[in-house]
């Protein structure tokens, strides 16, 4: 889990006169002046729940630490991840693109579209031929024909 658990003052047996409590939450240790039940709240920081289990939780998204008295939160209260106990990928490795990456295009290829293109077939025509994208077959003339009019 994300957090570390600390357990609150009644842990065994009835609250009587004299008897030591500890705050779940502060840690604050003190006597009790009554014996008709627990204290509603502890007398150094007023918490309601001082007698319950008490986890100090840290979220792997924000780094944001929070106490609660939920032994499994459902999300960090800062940045509302529903992942704040998942730690979070190296940061080392690349990350993932959407698209897979181009392969340069074969040597031969260029040359055929190169040659096609000085014999006066458009961009559109080549592409169709060929089976190649126009998107390719565009890259190639335009980075190889020095002119500014490309045929489409």
């Amino acid at each position: 889990m994300g957090g570390d658990s600390v357990r609150g003052g009644i842990s065994e047996g009835p609250v009587t006169a004299g008897k030591v409590l500890v705050c779940s939450r502060c840690f604050h240790r003190w006597v009790a002046r009554k014996s008709d039940g627990p204290p509603k709240n502890c007398p150094k920081c007023r918490s309601t729940v001082w007698m319950k289990d008490y986890h100090v939780c840290r979220c792997y998204r924000c780094n944001h630490e929070w106490g609660t008295t939920n032994s499994e939160p459902k999300r960090c209260p800062k940045c509302h991840s529903v992942k704040w106990a998942v730690p979070v990928r190296n940061s080392d490795a690349a990350p993932r693109s959407r698209f897979a990456p181009r392969n340069p295009m074969d040597p031969e290829k260029v040359e055929d579209v190169l040659r096609r293109y000085a014999d006066g077939e458009s961009c559109t025509t080549i592409a169709i031929s060929t089976g190649m994208s126009f998107s390719d077959v565009y890259d190639i003339v335009r980075s190889n024909v020095s002119d500014g009019r490309i045929m489409v």
